[in-house]
């Protein structure tokens, strides 16, 4: 396999394409409504990419809380999953967190994955866009 690279998102261009791969995994695959997959809260987030032979195949944002700091749109491209880019975008992620703890709502069909990384489940399940989801909390 190709080298996989893991950047801070530079510049606009970088940013449509972390907007690209989330609307076809969120919006596209899972049916989510553009307008709340895209939320206004882009400017306000460290966003990450995931680059494999030059071509950005995945993405993820961190927002920070009064509390820590919330891991947001974590999206691999679907042909790539399960080959560790997800993984790798989360170390990256949390590794630059300073101030935990990190918090995110995982999606209940990949609960386990955060869970391999650390994460604790708190709380009931809760709808998010018309998905099942669970509180998640990594204390750093």
């Amino acid at each position: 396999m190709a080298t996989l690279t893991i950047a801070d998102i530079d510049g606009e261009d970088d940013l449509n394409a972390a907007f690209a791969i989330r609307r076809e995994v969120f919006c596209g695959e899972q049916g989510v409504d553009e307008a709340e997959e895209i939320d206004g809260l882009d400017p306000d987030c460290r966003h990450y990419l995931a680059w494999l032979a030059g071509d950005a195949v995945g993405t993820a944002r961190t927002r920070p809380l009064a509390g820590g700091i919330k891991i947001e749109r974590v999206a691999v491209l679907k042909r790539l999953r399960g080959s560790g880019i997800g993984k790798a975008l989360m170390i990256r992620a949390l590794a630059d967190i300073t101030a935990g703890p990190a918090v995110l709502n995982a999606q209940l069909a990949v609960e386990g994955f955060y869970a391999r990384l650390g994460f604790v489940s708190e709380g009931e399940i809760f709808q998010e866009a018309g998905i099942d989801h669970v509180r998640m909390v990594k204390r750093l």
